[in-house]
């Protein structure tokens, strides 16, 4: 494996809580004991959706 892509779908009720889900899978990514323990490239490709 060369690369890892993950696709998190994040989906919230308030559209004004956008900012703080960007900031939990930012943190998310950071602290992710697994990807950061892999050789290989991992790109997170998020999406938030507002319901």
């Amino acid at each position: 494996m060369t690369e890892i892509i993950l696709e998190p779908t994040v989906t919230i009720v308030n559209p004004e809580d956008q900012e703080k889900a960007e900031r939990v899978l930012q943190k998310s990514e950071a602290a992710c004991l697994i990807s950061n323990s892999i050789k290989s490239k991992v790109t997170m490709i998020p999406t938030i959706k507002i319901s």
